[in-house]
């Protein structure tokens, strides 16, 4: 069973999560807190290793808590819940060591699936906020993050990017999944980055 835990100030949009992650088979609710605080003093306890983190809490954002869990525990993965789509926001949220990006209103229908592609080592983004965020940088700041890249490198991180799995980045460009994790390494390598988002907040920086 994969630990899960809620960080989310509105009652009503935590019990809907909760019913969620009730009826999946492999996943587990740990914890549900309402504010950044409590969340951070009980992690040690509960150690979960997805967390649906909302951005606007009382107190402590969303935000600041991820950069705090992730200086101690950088290995769980943390999906920011929340209204906003602001490009500046998602940046910040994906600097803070973010593992991935899911609106309020699309969270009911693509929850399960979200909670699956972190899982299994995807990227938490939609296309849509990818294509947000990679507009807020120009042309020329992203390809100074790829000058080292080869060719093929640079394809496979801005699929990525885009948020595909492994097997699906295989799939596109012919070759196996063992090949796509050794090109996956090389890049995480050149980018000096251990993780999917911090090479992407790499490659958007």
């Amino acid at each position: 069973m994969i630990k899960v835990c809620i960080v989310e100030d509105n009652h009503i949009t935590s019990d809907a999560i909760t019913e969620i992650i009730s009826s999946l088979q492999d996943y587990q609710l740990v914890g549900t807190y309402f504010n950044a605080e409590d969340y951070i003093n009980n992690f040690f306890f509960v150690k979960p290793e997805i967390t649906l983190m909302d951005i606007d809490l009382p107190g402590m954002s969303g935000i600041e808590a991820v950069a705090k869990i992730k200086n101690s525990y950088p290995a769980t993965k943390i999906i920011m819940l929340t209204n906003h789509d602001e490009k500046e926001i998602l940046f910040n949220a994906l600097r803070a060591g973010a593992d991935g990006y899911l609106l309020k209103k699309d969270a009911m229908e693509k929850l399960a699936d979200t909670l699956q592609s972190i899982s299994e080592g995807g990227a938490a983004i939609t296309p849509k906020i990818a294509k947000k965020m990679l507009d807020y940088f120009s042309p020329v700041t992203q390809q100074e993050s790829m000058k080292d890249l080869s060719e093929k490198e640079r394809s496979i991180l801005k699929y990525i990017v885009d948020g595909l799995l492994y097997k699906e980045i295989a799939d596109q460009m012919n070759l196996s999944i063992n090949s796509i994790k050794k090109y996956a390494g090389s890049i995480y390598e050149k980018l000096h980055v251990r993780t999917r988002s911090e090479a992407i907040t790499k490659f958007l920086s």
